[in-house]
């Protein structure tokens, strides 16, 4: 594990190849999470592929600033980082947050994106998901009223994570991640306003695939239909059986399907 100041924070990061002029696989994680989130895939696709992952602002061992955790900043924070590891360009994954910095990265940076891989991305949630707004209000609340332990609780009761803690093997990844979060994003008095990644998304013009749970929150399947009408080329893909924490809940399918679409072919038959 390396720290690197990007944007004028400490971002934690780790690249198998540093140095290397391979154009690496950035693995961007999800709010609240860190970057061991990837350690599955890391660990496949090492072989033939430089890896990058790092922990956002706000996450495992990053800063944790007080505020300043708009994805306009986290965009900014990737653009640097991609400076510390000499990458001139790069394939992105993320999933959740990590989504929408990718996809708001690759089109504020075309000359940077050689693919975008994103999973369960969101945006514009008070018009497309009013109620997991409702429910983040609501687990702020809690921070407040009963502590970090008792607002970790909230959260990991939501809809979304249902799914994903059916499985004690990724129920346990999940508790060990949200051990390093803070609440920092909670604890935020300014909250962030985010410009829509609607309006974004016609000026992306890298490869562009978009996945979704088929059981995750509504909400996310109304975002990526948005976002696939948007983005020339790109088409939703719904994964059958699991819900937003694709790449845990199905490992070894997510792996092999990003493997094949960094290297541009068609991915095997189950």
């Amino acid at each position: 594990m390396a720290q690197a100041v990007c944007n004028g924070i400490q971002i934690a990061f780790d690249d198998t190849e540093f140095g290397s002029s391979k154009t690496p696989i950035v693995f961007i994680h999800g709010h609240t999470l860190n970057r061991s989130f990837w350690d599955k895939q890391k660990q496949a696709l090492r072989s033939a592929n430089r890896i990058v992952t790092y922990d956002l602002r706000g996450c495992g061992r990053s800063e944790k600033p007080a505020t300043g955790y708009a994805r306009e900043e986290e965009v900014k924070d990737l653009h640097d980082l991609l400076e510390v590891v000499k990458a001139s360009r790069a394939h992105f994954v993320g999933l959740s947050r990590g989504a929408g910095i990718a996809l708001s990265f690759a089109a504020a940076h075309p000359d940077k994106t050689a693919s975008v891989f994103a999973m369960c991305p969101s945006f514009d949630q008070a018009r497309l998901m009013p109620e997991f707004v409702d429910q983040g209000l609501e687990v702020m609340a809690t921070l407040r009223a009963e502590g970090l332990r008792a607002a970790k609780e909230k959260w990991l009761s939501l809809p979304i994570f249902a799914p994903a803690l059916e499985n004690e093997e990724v129920a346990a990844k999940i508790d060990q991640m949200m051990l390093s979060y803070t609440g920092a994003h909670w604890l935020d008095n300014e909250s962030p306003r985010d410009p829509s990644l609607g309006d974004a998304a016609p000026a992306i013009k890298a490869r562009t695939r978009i996945l979704v749970g088929e059981r995750d929150h509504a909400g996310f399947h109304a975002c990526a239909d948005e976002l696939a009408g948007k983005i020339e080329g790109a088409a939703k893909i719904d994964v059958p059986g699991v819900g937003h924490l694709i790449s845990l809940e199905a490992s070894d399918e997510t792996t092999s399907a990003i493997e094949a679409f960094v290297a541009n072919r068609a991915p095997e038959a189950a």
